[in-house]
């Protein structure tokens, strides 16, 4: 079965390459990434493919904290957060229920969305997702890869053509209304269709997503970064999730982390070399 976790593996090494490159570092530049560990608590930090440390949520917290408050010139890297909440794309031969009129490819591809609320929080996958993409410095996409054979996962030279980025701010709709609610597309190359009451909406390829990537650093210096990160990952308003929560209120520091840390990639950029480039 091909799901949300191997999908996720078989893409992040590529746009960690189209980051770089984008990014015109060298290949030996020490661009750092990191991805949250549930288990863990915290942040796990990989240079490519290459473990290189780990940092509890406490002290990467408090690395964000203390670069937010330094002058900008003492600093030597900049943060970026984004969001891409992979999910199975299904080859439909068949109209369904809530396939939109303007659908009419046989095959057509569906992407199932999570709209069911959670009990411990109050809010489902895609409301959280709505609601991080009000704030302005959120990337939040739906990744959807135009996979459909398992064999395709064992390739090594991975075509980042297939993946399509669905902007989750072209989306209308929180759908809190206990129903189905999916994404469309008539073909593998067309705009996403937000269903059910359909909406149009937009999607980027990898190479523009790096290049948003890269325009969002430029417009931020270092501790303006840090300091955006760190609201992003601490205000619970913008992920519509009560600090009272079950799984929130035992916090010292409420967070929307234990919400979003298999989604969130942050993105650690060294500012010297960036600008010597």
């Amino acid at each position: 079965m091909i799901t949300e976790t191997v999908l996720e593996m078989h893409y992040h090494r590529p746009i960690m390459d189209l980051v770089r490159s984008t990014l015109r570092l060298g290949t030996t530049t020490g661009v750092n990434f990191y991805k949250y560990s549930q288990q863990k608590e915290a942040f796990i930090g990989f240079d490519q493919a290459y473990v290189t440390s780990d940092l509890s949520e406490e002290d990467f917290f408090q690395v964000l904290k203390t670069a937010s408050m330094t002058n900008n010139y003492q600093l030597n890297s900049k943060y970026v957060g984004f969001f891409l909440q992979f999910k199975v794309v299904k080859e439909m031969q068949v109209r369904k229920k809530y396939t939109p009129p303007t659908i009419t490819n046989r095959p057509h591809y569906r992407v199932s969305l999570d709209t069911t609320r959670n009990i411990n929080t109050g809010v489902s996958q895609h409301e959280l997702l709505y609601n991080l993409k009000k704030n302005s410095g959120a990337l939040v996409f739906y990744a959807c890869p135009m996979i459909f054979d398992r064999a395709m996962l064992y390739d090594v030279n991975v075509d980042l053509s297939t993946l399509r980025l669905a902007d989750v701010r072209s989306c209308s709709s929180a759908y809190m209304d206990n129903d189905n609610h999916f994404i469309y597309y008539n073909d593998q190359n067309s705009a996403p269709v937000w269903c059910s009451e359909p909406v149009v909406g937009e999607d980027i390829d990898p190479k523009s997503f790096a290049r948003i990537l890269v325009s969002h650093t430029d417009s931020l210096d270092a501790s303006g970064s840090a300091s955006a990160l760190l609201k992003m990952l601490t205000n619970l308003d913008f992920a519509g999730v009560s600090p009272e929560s079950d799984l929130l209120k035992e916090r010292t520091t409420p967070s929307i982390l234990p919400l979003i840390g298999d989604t969130l990639t942050i993105v650690k950029i060294p500012v010297q070399t960036e600008q010597g480039a």
